[in-house]
């Protein structure tokens, strides 16, 4: 059946047995992180009132990407896959911690913010290790197919996780609504334990930590395209994540009227489009002129969430949503597409774990967009947000016209 599935173009990197774990393994994995987003945000939001805290939360779970570049240079230096399956059950530990608590009814906003930024440290190292690890295991001609696929595989946990999240939320309450979190990590780290190692590509930690950061640096640096794709990660992690990673709680409440189911059909929603644009390029062959491609679809995504901002009614909202998804996955496989074309095999943990590092604008993003909610509204603070992204992606492809031509 695998095998058959695998001669369907959209499906064809399932033909490799690894990246079969692999992506099991990150699905259960994004789907047990969508699904808590869901239940610990609503239960920040109830326990204090505050979007700002919100907002805390939420940039508390990414954290951890300062020490991107550190996990890249380990991704080069030792095996990825066994940094993987570790890092998996770091990740599957701190759930274990959180559920205790809740089921002793101990669980507090403080011990939560200390619970996730520990989850958000060995998350940062999980995502750039995944990444070159999708690398390692494909060859040239999938690597557009299994970037894709995986984001795919990110999108049905966007969906199935807050849906879930929401409904026991709603009825079971927080302890049954984030047991499921804790089973699908588990799997997920059992999964990655069952893919091959693979040799480093680069022999040994002769070198020392600094020489492999500078070497990395200074080779972006000199590479304008993965200069302007850093840049844009940077951008879009600070601009147009927010929403779905800090404001949608509040938005769903303050703004549309709604509670914890609410928030689960939005959140869905908006996966299912995003779901639908990745399934669109994994059946591509090629993606012509990739580097204009990203930056229209950008673009498009700041201008969604811009028209997002000035919804009052949810049926409006959840189309506007299901529009901006499309932008959003075309956006994000594109930019993951050229990050490992343009970087070379023994530089991929490192380049990797600088776009990780990009990710640091994120918890800015919702501390800020937090804090302009408290003061004047989501929907002003989105508004701003998503304004501002649209122009920066401009100037980006005014400066950086190398991205704006690559092929």
């Amino acid at each position: 059946m695998i095998d058959s599935l695998a001669r369907w173009a959209p499906l064809r990197s399932f033909g490799v047995r690894d990246f079969r774990l692999l992506w099991a393994s990150d699905a259960l994995g994004s789907w047990a992180e969508n699904t808590e987003f869901v239940v610990l945000s609503w239960f920040v939001l109830v326990s204090t009132d505050s979007p700002f805290l919100v907002g805390v939360f939420g940039a508390l779970r990414f954290v951890g990407t300062l020490f991107a570049p550190l996990y890249g240079v380990a991704a080069d230096r030792y095996n990825r896959a066994r940094l993987f399956a570790g890092i998996r059950t770091m990740v599957t530990a701190v759930t274990v911690a959180v559920l205790a608590l809740a089921v002793a009814g101990q669980l507090s906003v403080w011990s939560l913010f200390i619970l996730m930024t520990l989850e958000g440290v060995a998350r940062s190292g999980y995502i750039v290790t995944r990444q070159a690890l999708v690398a390692d295991k494909l060859p040239g001609e999938l690597l557009m197919n299994g970037v894709a696929l995986n984001r795919v595989a990110w999108n049905m946990a966007q969906m199935a996780g807050p849906l879930a999240g929401g409904i026991m939320l709603s009825r079971l309450g927080t302890v049954w609504a984030y047991i499921p979190v804790v089973a699908l990590n588990a799997t997920a780290s059992l999964l990655a334990y069952f893919i091959r190692p693979a040799v480093p590509i680069q022999a040994g930690p002769a070198t020392s930590v600094w020489s492999n950061l500078t070497d990395a640096f200074r080779y972006i640096g000199r590479n304008q395209v993965l200069l302007a794709l850093l840049l844009m990660a940077f951008l879009v992690n600070f601009a147009a994540f927010p929403l779905n990673n800090g404001l949608m709680p509040v938005f769903v409440r303050d703004v549309l009227g709604s509670g914890p189911t609410g928030l689960a059909v939005l959140l869905a929603a908006y996966a299912a489009s995003s779901l639908v644009g990745s399934l669109i390029i994994a059946a591509l062959k090629r993606l012509r002129r990739s580097g204009r491609f990203l930056l229209v679809a950008a673009v498009a995504w700041h201008l969604g969430l811009l028209v997002f901002a000035g919804s009052r009614w949810f049926g409006a909202s959840t189309a506007i949503l299901l529009a901006t998804g499309v932008a959003q996955s075309f956006s994000m496989v594109a930019m993951a597409m050229l990050l490992l074309q343009v970087t070379p095999p023994e530089m991929r943990g490192r380049v990797m774990g600088a776009r990780s590092l990009a990710v640091y604008s994120l918890p800015l993003g919702l501390l800020i967009s937090g804090a302009l909610a408290e003061a004047f509204g989501a929907p002003v603070a989105l508004a701003i947000f998503a304004a501002a992204g649209a122009v920066f992606t401009a100037l980006i492809a005014a400066w950086f016209r190398e991205l704006w031509r690559v092929a």
